[in-house]
């Protein structure tokens, strides 16, 4: 009986070895990203939807740190286009984490110039955002600064806008589709802010 059974328990365990042998290898445990002494998480929610970090890197101007971005998408991709203007619409997130003091007008200003550097006809195509580029200059100026530490999350919503939140207050979206393409050129654009933080975001 004892032979029988030992028998049987022998059976049980190769047929539980060969199972595991079938399954595939496990996965490291996803985890958050570290840049420039900041903590970015691998994922946020944005209307509703998880996205899922894209990629994160360093904004440095001359010498200086500026500050850490984050990239969200809905699926990860390294094609600049397919998060610019995705097919179909989606949600996506840029989130800026400062590592200096910026006044209000040089961020605003940094915004526009790179909008203006890679939308089509550069300076003459800003003038059909003249109403967006207003909303934007007035929720920097409500801001007065973006100071070391802030957190600013940029969301662009598909039919609703450009949603900015600076210090974790929410400022009215800014309309338009074509404008948060614009604005997302500036990271990911022909001539972005910084080619190799365009590297990164796209998980290079």
């Amino acid at each position: 009986m004892n032979i029988l059974k030992t028998a049987q328990k022998g059976a049980l365990l190769a047929a539980l070895a060969a199972l595991v042998a079938l399954l595939p290898p496990a996965q490291p445990a996803a985890r958050a990203l570290e840049v420039a002494g900041q903590t970015v998480p691998d994922t946020a929610e944005v209307a509703g939807k998880q996205l899922l970090l894209n990629g994160a890197g360093k904004r440095v101007k001359v010498i200086f740190d500026v500050y850490v971005a984050a990239l969200y998408t809905t699926a990860k991709t390294v094609d600049p286009a397919a998060i610019i203007t995705p097919t179909p619409p989606a949600p996506r997130r840029i989130e800026l984490r400062m590592l200096r003091t910026v006044g209000a007008p040089t961020m605003f200003e940094s915004f526009t110039e790179g909008m203006e550097a890679n939308i089509p006809n550069g300076k003459a195509g800003m003038k059909q955002y003249a109403t967006q580029i207003a909303a934007l200059s007035k929720i920097f100026d409500d801001a007065k600064s973006a100071a070391k530490g802030d957190a600013i999350q940029i969301d662009f919503i598909p039919a609703q806008g450009t949603l900015i939140t600076i210090r974790g207050k929410p400022h009215l979206a800014i309309p338009g589709d074509d404008f948060a393409a614009a604005m997302l050129s500036i990271w990911l654009g022909k001539s972005p802010a910084q080619e190799n933080l365009k590297q990164k975001l796209l998980g290079g």
